[in-house]
């Protein structure tokens, strides 16, 4: 196993599909971040009010907006977080590039604005496309995460 990540960003269908499917890579991830209650590890999870936006957001269309707060609620109370504040201006300047989709740019800037070493998302193809000439951090899916990171 390789030398954990210390910052790390996981995208808003890691939180969502991790809720849902006991089963899956994604709830591994967040079990072992601590989600299920507050573990003494050093990882730092980033958030922003971007992601509980969408978390919210998508819970809400797939459930109801109760279960969307509770996700949220385990990310507060369960993550050692690092909370950052976007700023109306980054978003429109990177949105203006017209890389990545308007959705994405939230979820991106989270990541680079709270300088993450490992982006974790089900769907990274846009991010990784546009961290690929940058190196800005490594991007993963969710079973590639557990294979790299957890498993021994």
């Amino acid at each position: 196993m390789k030398d954990l990540p210390k910052r790390i960003f996981f995208d808003t269908n890691v939180y969502i599909i991790g809720v849902a499917d006991s089963s899956s890579a994604e709830r591994e991830i967040l079990v072992w971040a601590g989600f299920k209650g507050r573990k003494d590890n050093s990882v730092e999870v980033i958030v922003s009010e971007e992601l509980f936006d969408q978390i919210l957001r998508v819970a809400k269309r797939l459930q109801n907006k109760d279960w969307g707060g509770q996700i949220v609620a385990s990310i507060w109370q369960n993550f050692n977080i690092y909370n950052v504040y976007l700023e109306a201006e980054d978003l429109a300047n990177i949105e203006s590039l017209g890389v990545i989709p308007r959705e994405d740019v939230g979820v991106y800037l989270t990541a680079s604005k709270g300088e993450a070493e490992c982006f974790v998302s089900a769907n990274h193809k846009l991010i990784r496309s546009l961290v690929s000439e940058t190196k800005e951090f490594e991007c993963l899916t969710p079973e590639d995460f557990v294979k790299k990171y957890l498993q021994n």
